[in-house]
């Protein structure tokens, strides 16, 4: 009997190894892409390079940046750099905008009005369409740009998080792309956590999260 369970646990933990590598050898959008840059053209620029051009910079993955609010200068600068594709995630309302929109087209810069929805409701289209940008609809390298970068940092989390990144691993790089508690208070909503104030530490006791 022992014998007989030993092989019989071996083939299964043979099939798991088999299965395990047969997934590793996918690629699964949004974790594997686009985040193996095909070619070096496709690549972002690193902060350093970009220096002054842009506020709130972050590369945050091979091929994506985020930014501010670009400006038209922003744009030329964009295009200048090697970026293929903006997607700006502002209403057509919003300041500088329109400039930007009509410079972007004289100079041959493929942009996407993409606004982000505050309700949550919407949220789950406005990702969909999202992720068909992230992942290579209009070329690399992508620059997402909105007025401060909150958004961006806050659509970048729910698309990681859309993509099978955990949930506050998400929140983690969102933060690190410049994502405010108000932007995480959408993002939080939006996944179904617990708001910020409902982890805040006890007057007296332990800071969340210590060890």
């Amino acid at each position: 009997m022992t014998g007989f369970d030993g092989g019989f646990s071996m083939r299964i933990g043979l099939m798991a190894l088999g299965l395990a590598m047969a997934g590793a050898a996918v690629a699964k959008p949004g974790i594997d892409t686009p985040f193996a840059a095909t070619s070096p053209d496709a690549v972002a620029p690193f902060g350093s390079a970009v220096g002054s051009a842009f506020r709130n910079y972050s590369r945050v993955a091979p091929s994506i940046a985020t930014a501010a609010a670009p400006g038209v200068a922003g744009v030329e600068q964009a295009k200048a750099m090697g970026f293929r594709h903006l997607i700006d995630l502002r209403s057509d309302t919003e300041p500088g905008v329109p400039a930007e929109a009509k410079r972007a087209a004289e100079i041959g810069l493929r942009r996407t009005s993409l606004p982000m929805p505050m309700e949550g409701s919407a949220i789950p289209a406005f990702l969909d369409r999202l992720a068909v940008e992230l992942e290579g609809a209009g070329g690399y390298p992508v620059l997402m740009v909105c007025g401060s970068a909150n958004r961006t940092a806050a659509a970048w989390t729910l698309y990681r998080a859309k993509r099978g990144v955990p949930p506050l691993v998400a929140i983690e790089e969102g933060r690190a792309a410049g994502l405010t508690p108000r932007g995480e208070a959408l993002v939080r909503n939006a996944l179904g956590l617990a708001p910020l104030e409902a982890l805040a530490p006890v007057p007296g006791g332990p800071a969340a999260g210590a060890n």
